[in-house]
């Protein structure tokens, strides 16, 4: 395969370290002591989920071993967004066979992957874009660099990524959109019994939304095989052998990274409006624990 060099931006200003600083928390870490949300790829490249500023993001992340012993990051590496991740993941069989192709691969016009080879070592380059208004791509400085080994390692534990942004989506994020919408209805007092029977009604019908919105989205989402493949005997079909269960375990995760969280909210609320009753904080900050 013909060596390459990776694209870069000439704007100076697009370089900073991949990983923001989430509420003045320390960034860096000893390679005995990595925190929950980072995942070892192998050497010094980690992949790590954050919620900054109640928005979760997926970082590539580069770190390098200091005096002290500590792994701050570095200013390789790539951010993207849970929807990005999600066509990443989708994407894997068919990017490496672009790969073979010797082909590079765009996920949803943003981000632009590519193999090289440099010192007969071979490296999956990531490295986001914006498009602009002549339609040209301007590359961001920051790539993601990931051996071969590293980039195995990425597609082997895709799940437990995505479970971490999932639980972090339930977490703050969805209460900030949650609030945000709740803020454009005017409350009405209620007394306390009145308040108990409408979060118990609140809460069922955040479930059955929350049920409604998944099983949506794991329905756009499931792929049968065997239909694509136009087997003839339904047991090659999973579309009619796999349970619900197998496929909230195959699909859950993926299918809730897939939802539009403006619209659920929006659902939640309209459906409620008639109680004429703003849920309260503290109702608010049980909701993390009703979707778990």
């Amino acid at each position: 395969m013909k060596r390459a060099t990776p694209l870069v931006s000439s704007n100076p200003r697009a370089k900073r370290v991949c990983f923001d600083k989430d509420n003045g928390k320390v960034s860096s870490f000893k390679p005995d002591g990595v925190p929950e949300n980072h995942f070892h790829l192998g050497g010094h490249n980690y992949a790590v989920v954050s919620d900054f500023a109640c928005v979760a993001r997926i970082h590539l992340c580069r770190y390098k071993l200091d005096a002290t012993g500590s792994l701050p990051p570095t200013k390789d590496g790539i951010t993207v967004t849970p929807s990005v991740w999600l066509a990443l993941v989708r994407e894997f069989a068919a990017i490496d066979q672009a790969f073979d192709d010797e082909k590079v691969f765009v996920i949803k016009d943003c981000l632009q992957l590519s193999r090289t080879v440099i010192e007969n070592v071979a490296y999956i380059i990531c490295q986001s874009y914006f498009q602009r208004k002549d339609f040209s791509r301007q590359f961001l400085t920051p790539v993601s660099m990931l051996k071969e080994k590293e980039w195995n390692a990425l597609k082997d534990i895709q799940k437990q990524i995505t479970s971490k942004t999932v639980s972090i989506m339930f977490g703050r994020v969805f209460l900030k959109f949650l609030r945000k919408e709740v803020a454009k209805h005017i409350p009405f007092p209620k007394s306390d019994s009145d308040c108990i029977d409408a979060e118990i009604v609140l809460t069922t019908s955040m479930v059955e939304l929350l049920c409604n919105h998944i099983q949506e989205n794991i329905s756009s989402l499931f792929i049968c095989y065997g239909c694509l493949e136009g087997y003839v005997k339904q047991l090659g079909h999973e579309c009619m052998t796999y349970s619900n269960e197998q496929r909230i375990s195959e699909y859950g995760d993926l299918a809730i990274l897939n939802m539009d969280w403006d619209e659920l909210v929006a659902d939640f609320v309209n459906r409620n409006i008639q109680m004429h009753i703003s849920p309260s904080p503290k109702y608010c900050n049980q909701i993390p624990r009703i979707n778990s």
